[in-house]
């Protein structure tokens, strides 16, 4: 009783605010209970809007739920949900510590054809299509928004699985911020776990949206429950903070150097104020030479058109054409040659950036030896917190390791990368009461190197990375390259054309670390050898890879990653198919699969930045479909100054 008191004081709550918030309004697709756009259980035709993200919890006796969904491109859907059956526990054996009962599940959904004022929105969506299929439904559904005296969205629909039949309901808009939700739901009891039965299938609710960011949802669902859905909607990449661009001002210095002909000069001191690195300006015949390493700006477009800024200050005469070297500190990755005429039409704003770049040709690893040679450069320091998971253990259903992690990156020689990184534990928590799967595993005793409460050395390496012929670069890390693994691997990348296709081979020959003494290796080894493709598409930006070959523990297959990217931020998953029939316990059949997000700390800032957060999350760790890990992409380390992307990212600003 006193939790109903609670949910009825919320919503009388919200009514009230409702009428009292003079903002503008923000109507927004409802969010279902089980995470995916929908009324209360049913599902409609409408999806997360493209490039959104949605994340929020919600609770119906007995099922707490927790869930994130995206607008992977658009019309389609996707999304996850963990579910803890509240009335179910598991506590005998080893399970003993895992509490109630928790299901993992994922969602889709398309919509086929969108809503216009003729005809309504049509979708298809497949609710947990994998895994243990606890709440799986597939579904046709129909909605149309109504403009009558209350104006309305109307859904009808059929369904197969927990929802079983046909399903239809409505959200009347009582309110720009209010609307009152109503459907007929025949869920079957008997496919349900944690429900013996449902006094009635119609279900009634309240929205209500005071932000553009924020849901609330109350209902009374199934004759007897009183349920509460709260969810957030995130925009991908959307600045939180107004950004300070970053602008040249002339100083008296910068006079100076202009008339006393030092017009070069001028130019390396203003990229250095503009946050250049490692910049070169000088004349080879008529031929104007701009070599730099963009550190500063998120995007190579933005850091191209900060250049082309400073040539408003400047006139360096007997200049027929402009190379720009971009490069990855003093690694030259792509040159851009461009007519000095070219150059001068867009200052007058005759071109557009976008009619600049197509004037311009391209070299991909061009055969270039930077003018100023690095021997050791100033150290790059940095520290974090980090979340490192562990999950779905018979002892616990959510474990975490909590640390500061801090590291080194030192650049050398032109070439070379020596990174370091160590881990300071905060809070620990993490065991398990599983045995690993094999007699020398491959991941499946990685409880072992995250259980440790003392501090942890997780990389220890050289990286060696430079262009090596027309198109092609190498990349290669030797060391402690990860926490489970030492040894040598790497990457040959050839780009294709513009850079917007890759391929590439590689491989890694690596011994097993010992997971308490970080410098000491176990006398046991393995090796993974593959070839690969990736390709980015421009709109909507989707992030291909497919990498074929053989993994860690000798099982042979293909292993597909997908991302959307959204002004930066990167929503992605992996899906591993190997063969494992000479495998047995839990790694037979199992497919190595899981899910990504990296955020663009530029989000959160007042200026730009390329910093990244990445965080990864996998529902189980096995043996099979493993590769070992690098402290350097190399493929990421050079796709933002490819020409494509360039060219992809022209409108972008600071």
């Amino acid at each position: 009783m006193g939790v109903k008191k609670k949910v009825l004081g919320l919503l009388t709550a919200s009514i009230l605010a409702t009428l009292l918030i003079s903002d503008k309004a923000f109507p927004d697709e409802i969010t279902s209970n089980f995470g995916r756009t929908g009324l209360l259980i049913n599902p409609t035709a409408y999806t997360v809007q493209d490039g959104h993200l949605k994340f929020g919890s919600s609770y119906s006796y007995p099922y707490l739920r927790v869930y994130g969904n995206v607008g992977f491109f658009p019309g389609l859907e996707l999304g996850g949900v963990i579910t803890e059956i509240r009335n179910i526990h598991l506590s005998k054996g080893i399970w003993s510590g895992y509490g109630s009962y928790k299901d993992k599940a994922f969602f889709a959904k398309y919509q086929i054809l969108p809503e216009n004022e003729k005809f309504p929105a049509i979708a298809v969506g497949w609710d947990d299509f994998h895994g243990t299929k606890l709440f799986e439904t597939k579904y046709l559904v129909i909605t149309k928004y109504i403009d009558s005296l209350l104006p309305q969205n109307v859904t009808v629909g059929y369904a197969d699985g927990v929802i079983d039949g046909f399903f239809f309901g409505t959200e009347v808009l009582l309110h720009p911020k209010l609307s009152f939700i109503t459907e007929y739901s025949p869920i079957k009891p008997e496919k349900l776990k944690g429900i013996d039965s449902v006094k009635s299938k119609w279900n009634f609710g309240l929205k209500w949206q005071p932000l553009s960011w924020l849901q609330l949802v109350g209902s009374f669902q199934r004759g007897e429950e009183l349920s509460l859905n709260v969810n957030f909607n995130m925009p991908m990449g959307k600045l939180w903070l107004p950004h300070k661009p970053r602008y040249f001002i002339l100083s008296k210095e910068d006079l100076k150097l202009i008339r006393s002909n030092k017009q070069t000069l001028f130019f390396e001191k203003a990229l250095k104020r503009l946050g250049f690195s490692y910049p070169e300006v000088y004349l080879t015949g008529s031929t104007l030479v701009i070599e730099y390493s963009n550190d500063t700006y998120f995007y190579e477009s933005v850091a191209l058109k900060k250049i082309l800024s400073i040539f408003r200050v400047v006139y360096i005469p007997g200049v027929y054409r402009v190379k720009f070297i971009l490069k990855k500190d003093n690694i030259p990755v792509t040159e851009i040659t461009v007519p000095a005429k070219v150059i001068n039409d867009y200052l007058k704003g005759e071109l557009t950036f976008e009619e600049f770049l197509s004037n311009a040709t391209y070299r991909i690893a061009p055969p270039f030896t930077p003018r100023e040679e690095i021997t050791v450069a100033k150290p790059k320091y940095w520290g974090a917190i980090k979340l490192r998971t562990f999950l779905n253990d018979p002892s616990g259903a959510f474990k975490y390791k909590l640390s500061y992690d801090v590291g080194i990156k030192e650049y050398l020689f032109n070439n070379f990368y020596l990174s370091a990184s160590a881990i300071l534990p905060i809070r620990n928590n993490i065991s398990s009461v599983i045995p690993p799967l094999m007699e020398k595993p491959v991941r499946s005793d990685i409880d072992k190197y995250l259980n440790n409460k003392h501090p942890d050395i997780s990389t220890l390496a050289i990286t060696y990375i430079s262009p090596v012929a027309d198109r092609t670069f190498v990349g290669i890390s030797a060391g402690y390259n990860e926490l489970m693994y030492a040894g040598v691997g790497g990457d040959i990348i050839h780009f294709l054309r513009d850079g917007r296709t890759a391929l590439l081979i590689g491989g890694d020959w690596v011994r097993k670390r010992d997971s308490e003494d970080p410098f000491k290796l176990r006398n046991y080894g393995f090796h993974d050898l593959y070839a690969g493709i990736n390709y980015v598409t421009k709109y909507p930006e989707m992030h291909i890879s497919v990498k074929a070959g053989r993994f860690l523990a000798g099982d042979k297959g293909v292993r597909f990653q997908i991302s959307r990217v959204v002004k930066g931020f990167e929503v992605g998953f992996w899906y591993t198919y190997s063969d494992t029939s000479d495998f047995s316990s839990f790694n037979k059949n199992y497919r190595d699969k899981g899910v990504f997000v990296a955020v663009p700390l530029r989000m959160f800032s007042t200026k730009d930045t390329k910093q990244v957060g990445y965080y990864s999350l996998s529902p189980w760790t096995r043996d099979v479909g493993q590769l070992a890990g690098r402290p350097i992409n190399a493929y990421r380390f050079l796709l933002s100054k490819m020409p494509f992307y360039l060219k992809d990212k022209a409108e972008e600003e600071e």
